[in-house]
């Protein structure tokens, strides 16, 4: 019986009661040695043989007093954090870090969208600030185009006066001498460099043409102008001289007739002295006859008889018949005069146009101008 209650006596752990197993971090403090509990009786009083512990030489006997004592409670050690407890932990960390990542997309996804309101509102804003700043400078450009097409129709319109009033002079047969001199003085402030293009980026194609051909025009009329400044200058004299002729015609040329190998040839030649188609002619005068010498072709003065009566050329010296100036005034001043009417003529068709023919009326520069304008107008008008 004694045997089975010795089997049945717990097994002391020494590594226990010496504090090196550990709960966790903390340290278990070793039981306070106290009196045990005696052995059941039966035992005869004496002290059980007890095994000693693991660890301690069997050589070392127990001390007979010393009684197996059971262990003191321990104290309570810290609760070890449970696996649940560690879970909700790392769970509550892991919603953190989801609820920050949440934010910061929303964070991104305000930005993103700010971004993309900001593009949908900048965008048209942007545009039409752009087409607003195009459309400034097209306005600004057309202005500019229509103050030079202004300034050219401005100094047409002068021309168009000062030929006005020259045409007057002209029907009184009053030689305009001071025109010459005013046509020096304009110059159409208007060719190809005004047309640029950011000139004529507003234009429609109407006005375009319209530019185009008030372009090309002020040009020629420039051109015109000075050609017809340079024939006043030199049409004075001619002019003057035949006008006078018209009241009293002159001799200015005469048919000269001579001997050849072939039989009588006639030269027309100019008189040098020419006389008075009204008044007695004179018997013989002096011609200027055109002679082939080592310099070339040259004039050579000659006088000789007018003739009256016989052969023609007779056996002396050649003879001269007068040429009725009416039939001669291509070669006289009257041409110089037809050709001053017709460049003055011509110079007022291309300011003024003639509507003459309505089947095929023809538009002055002027009126084109101011067509010009109005359309340059409607542009600085937003139009």
């Amino acid at each position: 019986m004694a045997a089975e209650d010795k089997s049945k006596k717990p097994k002391i752990d020494l590594k226990a009661r010496l504090g090196k197993t550990n709960i966790g971090t903390q340290a278990v403090p070793l039981p306070v040695p106290g009196q045990s509990q005696p052995p059941p009786s039966g035992s005869g009083g004496k002290s059980p043989n007890i095994a000693p512990p693991p660890g301690i030489s069997p050589g070392i006997p127990v001390p007979p007093f010393a009684q197996a004592a059971k262990p003191a409670a321990a104290a309570e050690p810290p609760p070890k954090p449970t696996a649940v407890q560690q879970t909700i932990k790392v769970e509550v960390g892991e919603e953190i870090i989801k609820e920050r990542e949440k934010a910061k997309k929303r964070v991104i996804m305000a930005a993103v969208g700010t971004a993309l309101l900001g593009i949908a509102i900048g965008y048209p804003v942007g545009g039409a600030a752009a087409r607003n700043e195009r459309g400034k400078a097209v306005v600004a450009n057309a202005k500019a185009l229509m103050t030079d097409v202004k300034a050219a129709n401005e100094k047409m319109k002068e021309l168009e006066t000062l030929l006005g009033e020259a045409a007057e002079k002209l029907g009184k047969k009053e030689y305009p001498a001071e025109l010459a001199g005013q046509l020096g003085g304009i110059n159409i402030p208007f060719d190809a460099t005004k047309v640029d293009g950011p000139s004529i980026s507003g234009l429609n194609p109407n006005a375009l043409r319209q530019l185009l051909n008030f372009t090309k025009g002020c040009e020629e009329l420039n051109k015109k102008k000075d050609s017809f400044k340079n024939l006043l200058e030199f049409a004075k004299a001619p002019v003057e001289k035949a006008w006078k002729e018209e009241k009293e015609p002159v001799m200015n040329f005469s048919v000269l007739f001579r001997s050849d190998q072939k039989g009588v040839i006639a030269e027309l030649v100019p008189v040098k002295e020419p006389y008075d188609f009204g008044k007695d002619w004179p018997a013989n005068y002096a011609i200027l006859k055109p002679e082939r010498t080592q310099q070339g072709m040259k004039s050579v003065e000659k006088k000789l008889n007018r003739y009256t009566k016989g052969d023609l050329p007779g056996s002396g010296d050649p003879v001269l018949i007068p040429v009725d100036p009416m039939t001669t005034s291509v070669f006289t001043s009257q041409e110089v005069v037809r050709n001053l009417r017709k460049a003055f003529v011509d110079l007022r068709l291309e300011l003024k146009g003639d509507d003459s023919n309505p089947a095929a009326p023809v538009t002055g520069l002027i009126e084109v101008g101011d067509n010009l304008m109005t359309s340059i107008q409607k542009v600085t008008q937003g139009g």
